[in-house]
Formats: structure tokens, C-alpha cells, sequence
């Protein structure tokens, strides 16, 4: 039995808890969070602690899941990973690449498992999309177009300050950015316009990703009305067709399980077929294949934190990009 626990009891980290009652031989046995009364009332089976201190301290655990805002990301992992414990660290890594690698080379020198949260890879309609391109059903890739698009979320006050978030640039196009990544490896250039919001965070942004001939669209905004469905999708061309795949959903991506797919394939010369996915819940699959790689001890090849470093990078050139209004070319890693 894996002894887990979670630190921080925002809407992610109560997703986290949910999703390990699905996953066989798991315990979450004790949280960290701020607010102690309201957690002891909600879960009350659970340890509380007030800080993750306290928890590494006073609670043997095999594994933790870390769900605090981004900006803590760096001291959590690194005390984590000091404590003995395997980490699966929600997206972003960090604020900036510079403390992502601290955070790797912490995680590695006490050799212990890191895993970035970047749950499209286990999202199904993202996974069938991947097998897909890696079949050769469209040929070689010449363009993909994202985006994904929301009210700033509402549950919590940390998300606009620039301090704390990187805004919808790193926060939300992050998750796009990883995925193309995973598609069509290291960009070369990038490129990035935004609108700033009073506070100093980019909260929409269009951003190109150059792979010499092919090209990467990525839309991010955090500034669509109240009215407005949580919206996103994928745009995927090559000279054997193309796959669409969009999903919404009214309210935020917390009402996920409500919302609304569309997957198509578009051949050549065949006419558009629907594809099917395998069900089950992202966020499940994605703490499964963790606690995988953490009972056999292998690392994470679905998603290798050194990868997620690498999409790091992508994420301070966007930035210094719509900072200086000039694109930024990347060597490669």
C-alpha cells in the first residue's frame, strides 16, 4: 500500500484526492494546507497539517502530490524530495526555468521520482491525437493550431499576481506548449504578443513556435467573459488530413466531466469520420501511471521531467518575447 499525501486543498489538490480513490493499493493518508478547520471538516479520515513542514516531519509517505501555487513549487519539491518522498508536481514546474532545474537536480541527487502534472498526455482524446501523428495517419506534420480559453479561475486570488503566476501565458498556453512539444520536440523561434493586465500579468496571448518549415498557433486568455463556455482545441495538418478536436464546457474545467468533445478526422479524400476514445478521467490516469513509475522505481517516460525542463525553456522565451516585442530563437537540447 502507497502512502500518499497532498499538499495544498485548492480545487487541484481536492482533484488529486478524488482521483487516488480510484487507484487501487493508494492511501492518501495525510494533507498540508492553510486552511486546517475547513479540510478537517471535508475529509475528516485524513491527517491535517498546517504546513508541509509538520507533514514530512511528523508522517511517513511514500509519495506526495504537490498543489500549491506556483511559486512555491521550488522550496515544496526540493523539501520533499529531501524527505525521501517521489513527487508528482502540478504544471507549471515553476515560474522560470532557472528554479525548475534546482528542482531536478535536487530530485535526482536524492533519487527520488519527479513528474510534472501536464495531464494532456492523459487526456484520451490528446493520447489518441499522439498515437495518430506517431502512426502516420496524417503524414509529416506541417501545421498545429491550439488554444484554450477562460475566465480568470475563480478559486483563487493568487492567479493574478504576477508575483505568484505567470498569468495565462504560463499557467494555461503552458499546457499546449507541452503538448506540441511532445508532438514536434524543441522549437526553434518563438514568438509572442499579449495583452498585460494592470497587475502586470499576461492574461492573452498569441503565441508562433517556429520548427523551420512547419508551424505552431497557440492561443491563451484568461480574459473571456463570465458567459462564455471554458473552450479549447487542437488543430493538427498534414498532407494526409487533418484531426480537429475541441472541447467545452460551461463554467470552468473543474465541470469537466460535462463537457462537450467533438474529435474528427478529416481524410485526404474520405469523408470527416468521428473517432472514438477510450473513457476514463484524465487526472486518474495521469496519478495511475505516477504510482506506476513509483512501485517499479523507473522514471516517468510518458513524461520525463527533463522534457518538462526543456518546455520550461519554451516558456521564458514566450515570455521575454512579448516583454521585448522581438521573437526569440532557442538552441537546441
Amino acid at each position: 500500500m502507497l502512502r500518499v499525501g497532498i499538499i495544498g486543498m485548492g480545487y487541484i489538490g481536492r482533484s488529486h484526492c478524488g482521483a487516488l480513490h480510484h487507484i487501487p493499493d493508494t492511501e492518501v493518508v495525510a494533507v498540508a494546507d492553510l486552511n486546517t478547520q475547513e479540510i478537517r471538516k471535508a475529509y475528516p479520515d485524513l491527517r491535517v497539517f498546517p504546513t508541509w513542514h509538520e507533514m514530512f516531519r511528523d508522517c511517513p509517505l511514500d509519495a506526495v502530490i504537490v498543489a500549491v501555487p506556483t511559486f512555491l513549487h521550488g522550496e515544496c519539491v526540493v523539501e520533499a524530495a529531501k524527505a525521501g518522498c517521489h513527487i508528482l508536481c502540478e504544471k507549471p514546474f515553476a515560474l522560470d526555468a532557472a528554479t525548475a532545474e534546482r528542482m531536478l537536480e535536487v530530485t535526482e541527487r536524492q533519487r527520488v521520482i519527479l513528474m510534472v502534472g501536464q495531464v494532456l498526455r492523459f487526456w484520451p482524446h490528446y493520447r489518441r491525437i499522439k498515437e495518430l501523428v506517431d502512426a502516420g495517419a496524417l503524414g509529416a506534420i506541417r501545421s498545429i493550431t491550439s488554444y484554450r480559453l477562460s475566465q480568470l479561475p475563480p478559486w483563487s486570488s493568487w492567479f493574478a499576481d504576477p508575483q505568484k503566476s505567470g498569468g495565462c501565458l504560463l499557467d494555461l498556453q503552458v499546457h499546449d506548449v507541452d503538448f506540441v512539444h511532445w508532438i514536434l520536440g524543441h522549437p526553434a523561434l518563438v514568438r509572442t504578443s499579449g495583452i498585460r493586465s494592470e497587475a502586470g500579468t499576461w492574461d492573452h496571448v498569441w503565441t508562433v513556435l517556429g520548427y523551420g518549415k512547419r508551424v505552431v498557433n497557440i492561443e491563451a486568455s484568461y480574459l473571456m467573459p463570465a458567459s462564455w463556455l471554458f473552450s479549447s482545441g487542437i488543430r493538427l495538418q498534414g498532407p494526409k488530413g487533418c484531426i480537429e478536436y475541441t472541447f467545452g464546457v460551461r463554467g470552468n474545467i473543474e465541470e469537466r466531466e460535462e463537457g462537450q468533445h467533438r474529435f474528427v478526422l478529416y481524410g485526404a479524400e474520405d469523408a470527416p469520420t468521428t473517432l472514438d476514445v477510450p473513457s476514463g478521467d484524465a487526472f486518474v490516469n495521469e496519478l495511475q501511471y505516477f504510482l506506476d513509475c513509483v512501485r517499479s522505481r523507473q522514471k516517468p517516460a510518458l513524461r520525463p521531467a527533463e522534457e518538462s525542463l526543456q518546455v520550461m525553456r519554451v516558456m521564458d522565451a514566450s515570455r521575454h518575447s512579448v516583454e521585448s516585442c522581438e521573437a526569440v530563437r532557442l538552441s537546441g537540447d
